[in-house]
């Protein structure tokens, strides 16, 4: 993977959580932290689990320390969570465009301590998986807007994305 193709993935992450915030702020604030029996739980619990697993990720490849999870009542409304949101956004899209391919094709050694895993993965890969987890989350939320609060949901298709920018 080069350069250009994590950064036009990341790019076309970004607007795809465009999108699904789009549908998030026709919710009122006790819309968005109402608890779901689904993944996560509430809106608000998913999108702080996507914050924090970003910004974890971000540090792990920079070899940063690592901080503790995002807590999820630490954010009480969408505006405060949206805030974090933009962000934890420009910090990642300021890593991910300052990568070169020497930097893509490193290996990174990373741990999962809760899930008894260390392991050692090329940093584009990791890169790949973050969007993956994106686009699997931003679907769980847009399953929650649309079941649980008869929101109209949109289309995250990455092909979507690809003819309205280019």
């Amino acid at each position: 993977m080069n350069p250009e193709s994590v950064r036009e993935l990341f790019e076309y992450d970004q607007w795809a959580f465009g999108q699904v915030w789009d549908c998030i702020t026709q919710l009122r604030d006790e819309q968005f932290i109402t608890p779901v029996d689904y993944s996560r739980g509430s809106i608000r619990n998913q999108v702080v689990h996507m914050m924090s697993v970003m910004q974890r990720w971000v540090l792990r490849m920079q070899r940063a320390p690592m901080p503790e999870r995002l807590v999820f009542e630490d954010f009480p409304t969408e505006a405060i969570t949206k805030a974090k949101w933009d962000e934890i956004q420009k910090e990642t899209m300021n890593y991910v465009t300052s990568l070169n391919q020497a930097q893509l094709n490193e290996t990174v050694r990373w741990e999962l301590p809760d899930r008894g895993i260390t392991a050692e993965t090329h940093r584009w890969e990791i890169l790949l998986h973050m969007a993956n987890h994106g686009t699997d989350h931003r679907a769980q939320v847009l399953s929650i807007l649309n079941q649980h609060f008869g929101i109209q949901t949109v289309e995250q298709d990455l092909i979507l994305y690809l003819t309205q920018s280019h």
